[in-house]
């Protein structure tokens, strides 16, 4: 009995880790292609950068802030899609995104805006936060990636709409 639960639990880490890993497999797939602007940070630039804000000035709580230094890093992807062509690859893009984030388990729709042809979708999944803006003639995807709390990312927006 011990084996069989110690099989299904591993199987189960696998499958959430694999789940977790399809976004950050995904820009990655894209991030040599030459029609795409990609750009990599690593945590130790996101965490230098976070240096620099004051708790108390800047109105971000300390809470928020802490949970900010648990960020792993950040990639943005962008095409821009003037040709039928690139449109065609912007359908597939979000083809695969939409299907990787239904794909999550602990993938939760956190924002969604629509303006004058604009759509930006905010998620937080299993590792961390997926941005994605499409607009007519560019999609642009941002993922974060780090064990950020749901609460936390909702209270960085809220204090973000108050600005």
């Amino acid at each position: 009995m011990k084996k069989v639960t110690i099989l299904v639990v591993t199987l189960l880490m696998m499958a959430i880790t694999a789940q977790a890993q399809k976004i950050e497999n995904l820009l990655n797939k894209y991030s040599n292609d030459e029609r795409f602007t990609y750009v990599s940070l690593n945590a130790d630039l996101i965490h230098f950068g976070l240096s620099f804000i004051d708790v108390n000035l800047d109105g971000i709580y300390k809470t928020v802030k802490d949970e900010l230094l648990k960020i792993k890093g950040m990639k943005v992807l962008t095409l821009e899609s003037k040709s039928i062509k690139e449109k065609k690859q912007t359908d597939i893009i979000m083809s695969e995104l939409n299907n990787a984030i239904n794909q999550d388990s602990q993938a939760e729709p956190v924002i969604e805006t629509r303006e004058k042809g604009e759509v930006t979708k905010i998620y937080a999944t299993s590792e961390g936060l997926l941005i994605i803006s499409k607009e007519p003639d560019e999609l642009s995807v941002v993922f974060i990636s780090g064990k950020l709390s749901k609460q936390s990312i909702k209270e960085l927006i809220s204090n973000l709409n108050k600005k």
